[in-house]
């Protein structure tokens, strides 16, 4: 049982793959079921076994290169010991790390974009609540600390960190421009939206 266990995680983690690499190669609409089988050395049939087509496929994609995001995020988080405005930019800093060390996580999110959001909505909601109650977990530290401020609304504050952080994200990889964003610019706006947070004399 064990064995079959195995190779079926195998199996799942060879597709998701080479569908990470097919999409990025050909995009969404045309990476086909034909491909990403023949990428990952496997049958249609068994890609059919593990999902239900390309849509769920492109999902599951999704899905785990979100949850390795979150994931290292929160691990590098778990390792700060440190106060709350330096956890929030540890936090920022990582998700554009994270983006710009994966060349098929970049491509991915360069492709596409508006059937992206369109299609795989779910994904993208799932990732955006996940990473913003992080974000709203660490405020409230700050401001139950006093390395926050008090008078800002929590809800609101966390929503545009997270708008902040996307931003910086897409600008990261090159998405929106060309040049991708130099480090003295993210390093600056990191620098803006602490100090913004912090307590008023």
């Amino acid at each position: 049982m064990g064995g079959n266990d195995s190779r079926t995680a195998l199996q799942r983690s060879r597709i998701l793959e080479a569908a990470g690499r097919c999409i990025a190669k050909f995009g969404f609409k045309r990476a086909t079921i034909d491909e990403i089988a023949a990428a990952a050395s496997l049958s249609r049939p068994v890609i059919y076994k593990h999902f239900a087509g390309k849509e769920a496929l492109i999902d599951a994609v999704l899905d785990a290169a979100f949850d390795e995001w979150l994931e290292e995020i929160a691990a590098a988080d778990a390792a700060e010991a440190s106060d709350s405005l330096t956890r929030l930019r540890g936090k920022l800093k990582g998700a554009i790390a994270f983006a710009l060390e994966r060349p098929i996580l970049q491509a991915i999110l360069r492709q596409d974009h508006r059937v992206l959001v369109a299609d795989h909505a779910e994904s993208f909601r799932r990732c955006h609540e996940r990473s913003i109650e992080k974000t709203r977990e660490i405020l409230e530290s700050g401001m139950r600390s006093g390395e926050v401020r008090s008078d800002v609304d929590l809800a609101s504050t966390a929503d545009c960190v997270e708008m902040i952080l996307f931003i910086l994200v897409e600008r990261a990889i090159g998405l929106r421009r060309n040049e991708p964003i130099s480090e003295a610019i993210i390093e600056s706006t990191l620098t803006v939206l602490l100090d913004g947070l912090r307590p008023r004399p």
